[in-house]
């Protein structure tokens, strides 16, 4: 009897090939499910990772909401691709501070004179045990760093926002993290300095867990400074500072 089954199913090959097709499809969506829950796995694992190494640094962090992560936002807007694909560009009249703070090396640095510089530069506000959006803007600035290594003229500056962490040493490990060169400074001081000057670049949001990704640039201390809020990509960067070289 199964003998004869068998036989007539064979006989309907039209039939037998949908069945097989059928199978072959739904054995590759279960392959891809499988492949796709494994992938989140991997994700989630190294978001834990990352967040365990954080922890010491953010038992300070203030949560409005029991288990609430302070760092929602800005997980938000990292996974967002519309977010991070958008850069918007402005230009803008700042006037740096008569503050005097601290480099990398601890050496005393008067940030008017640094930043009203006749050279190009490129400046950013970043805090070292940022898990989101700072390793972003610094992979960024470090590939440019690494690119644009013939660049004598240029400088580029990050600034932190969490000075009371930010010790000269702890950028120093931040600097040698991302691999910088000479020309990129580190900058930390008091929390009121850090303030007064974040405030006249207009990034003062009220607290580090509310930072905004923001890049500044200009030609020299008579041109207006470019703002490019977003992610701006290294290949961007580099155009704007050519574009910036040719006095546009």
């Amino acid at each position: 009897m199964n003998r004869k089954y068998t036989r007539s199913q064979f006989t309907k090959p039209v039939k037998a090939g949908l069945t097989i097709v059928a199978l072959a499809t739904l054995f590759t969506s279960s392959l891809q499910a499988h492949e796709d829950t494994h992938q989140m796995h991997r994700m989630m694992a190294e978001m834990k990772m990352d967040n365990n190494m954080n922890h010491n640094a953010h038992e300070g962090h203030i949560m409005t909401t029991e288990g609430k992560d302070p760092h929602a936002q800005h997980k938000m807007m990292m996974t967002d691709v519309s977010a991070k694909d958008k850069v918007e560009r402005s230009r803008h009249d700042y006037k740096a501070s008569a503050v005097t703070m601290l480099n990398q090396n601890g050496k005393p640095i008067d940030i008017d004179k640094l930043l009203n510089s006749d050279k190009p530069m490129m400046v950013n506000f970043i805090f070292t045990t940022c898990p989101t959006i700072c390793p972003v803007l610094s992979s960024t600035f470090s590939i440019v760093n690494r690119e644009l290594a013939e660049a004598k003229d240029l400088t580029m500056i990050s600034i932190s926002i969490d000075p009371e962490a930010d010790t000269p040493e702890a950028l120093q490990r931040y600097a040698k993290k991302f691999e910088a060169r000479e020309n990129w400074i580190f900058i930390t001081g008091s929390v009121e300095d850090s303030i007064t000057l974040q405030k006249a670049f207009d990034i003062y949001r009220g607290s580090k867990m509310n930072h905004e990704p923001v890049t500044y640039l200009r030609a020299s201390s008579d041109k207006s400074w470019t703002r490019l809020d977003g992610f701006p990509s290294s290949d961007q960067l580099i155009s704007e500072y050519h574009h910036m070289k040719m006095g546009h």
